[in-house]
């Protein structure tokens, strides 16, 4: 069964829109954690970035992006905020590129203008066909936190672990075609909106040096380091929601 597009929380006293996109492999509860104080100041659009898949045509950053966009159309939403993690903030940086008009503020969590390389996603991709995510899904998710959090919350890892393990397969390799294909390193200077960048100090999939070189390249951007893996949101929830309040008061 295909995972569905969005989920909208009740709109309550015209509270400002906030869009959350999450990363490649997980879904909507990527968020619980950090989701009842987000929704005291928002309205929060939930958003799955994961494509589609059509046939033989690879997904794509832009085809996710028009995607969302006329999803906003849908639901009358003509200026929000976006928070992105991971893959979603790759979407982040092509809407704020592509799209500035829509976007009044941009937390880029956990990304960077080009995650790994066309190589890796290619290999993972041909894994994945030969073994299937049920024998591939406890390596994928190892990397996504850190040894401390995992040493001190194996529950949360063995969930994330087990609902990789029954995502989708062809949705979780197009998000590996987007992912594979994203680059916005000569492009990422552009970026006129008003960003916050959240990095994990132990993230091997989007690191520190990626981070870096996203809060130099964006004029408007201010960067902030947590002692996290790649999931910032699920290891450190109240520092999380702290900073993406606060920034977007």
């Amino acid at each position: 069964m295909e995972s569905a597009e969005y989920l909208l929380s009740p709109k309550q006293n015209n509270k400002p829109v906030l869009v959350l996109g999450h990363s490649l492999g997980t879904d909507f509860s990527l968020w619980n954690a950090a989701l009842g104080p987000l929704e005291e100041k928002f309205q929060v659009l939930r958003f799955n970035p994961h494509p589609r898949p059509n046939g033989n045509r690879p997904g794509s950053i832009a085809n996710v992006g028009a995607g969302l966009l006329r999803l906003l159309d849908r639901l009358g939403f003509e200026r929000v905020d976006f928070c992105g993690l991971s893959m979603s903030g790759l979407l982040g940086q092509w809407l704020a590129l592509e799209a500035p008009d829509r976007i009044a503020h941009l937390v880029l969590s956990n990304t960077a203008t080009r995650i790994g390389t066309a190589e890796a996603w290619q290999e993972r991709i041909r894994l994945i066909r030969q073994k299937g995510l049920s024998e591939t899904a406890s390596s994928l998710v190892n990397r996504w936190f850190s040894p401390t959090f995992a040493g001190e919350q194996p529950k949360v890892v063995e969930r994330f672990t087990n609902n990789l393990r029954i995502f989708v397969t062809e949705e979780y390799l197009a998000g590996c075609e987007v992912v594979r294909d994203a680059e916005f390193s000569a492009l990422v200077e552009q970026i006129t909106t008003r960003t916050l960048i959240i990095a994990g100090s132990q993230d091997l999939a989007t690191t520190l040096v990626d981070a870096k070189f996203l809060n130099q390249r964006i004029g408007s951007s201010q960067l902030l380091v947590l002692p996290c893996g790649h999931l910032a949101c699920v290891e450190l929830p109240e520092a999380f929601t702290d900073a993406v309040t606060s920034f977007l008061a």
